[in-house]
């Protein structure tokens, strides 16, 4: 009598591991999809502020300043700015799993101080950065910069 209830025994638990153990395997990989879509998410938000901080900065006029805090997702490769005559971009480089990404966002006016904001030893972290608003040659300009 005890051979046949331990062998139901082992035979119950077997079935519930069988079940159970690729149920975890599913929601282990699910959770690491989504926390690749909310770093993902994180990184757009963090551009679009900066970006959009700059143009109000910019419209505002002259030696006017804001100062920001923004958070770059673990998988963060740099954040920088490049200018160019008419205007500039605030460029996110991160790696995902399909590869290299870049999250790109236009800044209506003319950054002087186009560079490296953060590289990967500052990911996974809140950055605070000023923007500011400079008159020169006839023409607003943006100083954006790591505090």
């Amino acid at each position: 009598m005890n051979g046949q209830v331990s062998t139901e025994l082992l035979v119950i638990v077997a079935l519930v591991l069988l079940i159970f153990i690729p149920l975890l395997v599913l929601v282990y990989f699910k959770a690491n999809e989504a926390n690749q879509q909310i770093a993902s998410y994180q990184a757009e938000l963090s551009v679009s502020r900066i970006a959009s901080l700059a143009n109000s900065v910019g419209s505002l006029g002259t030696n006017t300043s804001v100062t920001t805090d923004v958070f770059l997702p673990p998988n963060t490769v740099e954040l920088l700015t490049t200018g160019s005559a008419r205007g500039g971009e605030v460029v996110l480089r991160m790696e995902t799993p399909q590869g290299p990404s870049e999250i790109v966002e236009v800044v209506k006016y003319p950054i002087t101080s186009a560079g490296q904001l953060a590289d990967s030893t500052s990911a996974g972290g809140w950055m605070r950065i000023k923007i500011t608003s400079k008159y020169e040659n006839g023409q607003a300009k943006l100083e954006i910069k790591k505090v």
